[in-house]
């Protein structure tokens, strides 16, 4: 392959499923010499000053080149997808909140230069930014000692406290005044060039949503914020809804095969939604928390924002959920794989402790925040109610039938849902069944090498698709039935499939 077209193919890795279509979603041609130009003219160089470009790093929405000078000056240009939405925002909105945050003193890369507008002579939409120094911090998380990790943690937090402290007038997203359409609802940030304009997460925008005359936002009113998500998703589902199976197709089986419909579960969260609204205290605008990709940070209410970053949270550990101090592991008596599995157990209940503990020190209102016990479910349901419906209504649901039961905690009202204590406790046994074949799933990913969506390096696809054929073959020996074998390879997970289905 050629280094031009090995800058523009996706090259970073192999789909052991459905490479035709994740592959189709990352190309798009663009100008390489028309590229090194604005990143040579964004430092004021001539284009014959520019001795490399190479790629750095293709994600779930970007390309990444890194430009040389002959100075060996470093430039990162970032190029989205073809298939990125919102066209024309999402770079936009990146080039402005690291504006916005650089503005508040926090270490982010300063932009040289950037273009909303495809219809450039790169040929694609792009932003030109510092290279900061250092490895990504994913890179080295759990190489670092656990002296080192506090230390990081600590320094994150108090990032995190400048983060909050951040005044915003509305929930949205961050442009500058200049770059959003005309027509676009804008509320201006006081004393700024900056606005808070329409939502740009993935969810507004998935698929036929782009096109939808729907109300993503700014809003000032944090009942707005949890209403509008569901209210876009019933406006897709009146034009574009449709029976259908779960997109995932190991949940399948627990569904007996059955399509899903649309249901009225959408309704009762539009119902439920004014009780899930705290004390005043949690409504101020907020930044997610430093969970973001730069292009879809939202602005959400502090109840809503709230939350311990992915990097760091301890899911479904006890130890953790009780913000209990680790203890050290007793690894003695345990062999090689024993003591790894331990140290891993404990460095994951270790940076979670210590993140809501520094938390707690120095970014107060958050910690609060967190500690509220219904903002965790309501930051679940507000989840579930936007995501894009795609077949499958268990988690929302499950989310209703929980605030039901919980509902002492959130008012003294009557309740505005009700389901039937055989709907509520069959709703429960299949959010049960799902949450145990994700749990499967995991296993069976990490026994095969790949990642949610099929992704395996390139060095491993052979070796990977040769386990997952190895796994079907020994699946469908195991099935009793003529029915049970056909279904199962049917809706085998790790096969080609029509992902609309």
């Amino acid at each position: 392959m050629n280094n031009d077209r090995q800058l523009i193919e996706y090259t970073s890795g192999r789909w052991i499923y459905n490479e035709n279509v994740r592959l189709a979603e990352r190309r798009g041609k663009f100008n390489i010499d028309a590229l090194k130009s604005a990143a040579a003219q964004s430092l004021q160089r001539c284009d014959t000053d520019i001795k490399s470009v190479t790629k750095l790093a293709e994600g779930g929405f970007n390309r990444v080149l890194q430009v040389a000078m002959l100075d060996d000056t470093q430039v990162l240009a970032r190029l989205p997808y073809p298939s990125t939405e919102p066209k024309q925002l999402a770079v936009a909105i990146g080039v402005a909140t690291l504006a916005l945050l650089r503005a508040h003193g926090l270490p982010v890369p300063r932009v040289y230069a950037y273009s909303t507008d495809a219809k450039n002579p790169v040929g694609s939409e792009y932003m030109i930014m510092e290279k900061l120094p250092g490895r990504p911090l994913g890179d080295r998380w759990f190489e670092l000692s656990d002296r080192e990790r506090l230390k990081v943690l600590l320094q994150l937090v108090q990032l995190e406290a400048k983060l909050h402290a951040i005044e915003l007038p509305a929930s949205g997203s961050i442009y500058y005044a200049s770059d959003l359409p005309s027509d676009s609802p804008r509320i201006v940030i006081p004393n700024s060039n900056f606005c808070i304009g329409p939502n740009a997460a993935l969810q507004w925008w998935f698929e036929e949503r782009a096109s939808l005359r729907v109300d993503r936002g700014p809003c000032m009113d944090p009942i707005d914020v949890l209403r509008n998500p569901a209210l876009k998703e019933l406006a897709w589902l009146r034009t574009y809804g449709r029976p259908r199976f779960p997109f995932e197709r190991a949940y399948r089986e627990s569904m007996d095969y059955q399509l899903s419909d649309p249901s009225e579960h959408m309704e009762s969260y539009l119902k439920i939604a004014p009780v899930l609204l705290p004390s005043n205290e949690f409504f101020s605008p907020s930044f997610v928390t430093l969970t973001f990709s730069q292009q879809h940070l939202p602005v959400l209410p502090l109840f809503l924002a709230a939350g311990i970053p992915e990097l760091f949270h301890n899911y479904d550990d006890p130890e953790s959920f009780d913000f209990r101090p680790p203890s050290s592991p007793e690894l003695s008596e345990l062999d090689e794989q024993g003591k790894a599995d331990a140290l891993h157990d404990f460095r994951r209940r270790h940076t979670d402790f210590f993140y809501l503990a520094f938390t707690q020190r120095f970014n107060k209102s958050h910690f609060r925040a967190m500690d509220q016990t219904t903002n965790m479910l309501t930051r679940r349901i507000f989840s579930h109610a936007g995501d894009p419906w795609e077949g499958n209504n268990i988690p929302l649901q499950a989310d209703l039938v929980l605030i039901k039961k919980s509902l002492h905690e959130y008012s003294t009202g009557p309740c505005p849902i009700s389901f039937s204590t055989a709907k509520s406790d069959s709703i429960m046994h299949l959010q049960s069944m799902q949450e145990e074949i994700d749990l499967q799933l995991k296993h069976i990913r990490n026994a095969i090498g790949i990642s949610v969506n099929g992704w395996t390096p390139p060095e491993e696809y052979e070796a990977a698709c040769a386990r997952a054929r190895q796994m079907k073959i020994d699946g469908l020996a195991s099935l009793d039935t003529d029915y049970e074998r056909e279904m199962t390879n049917r809706h085998w997970p790790f096969d080609d499939h029509n992902e609309d289905e």
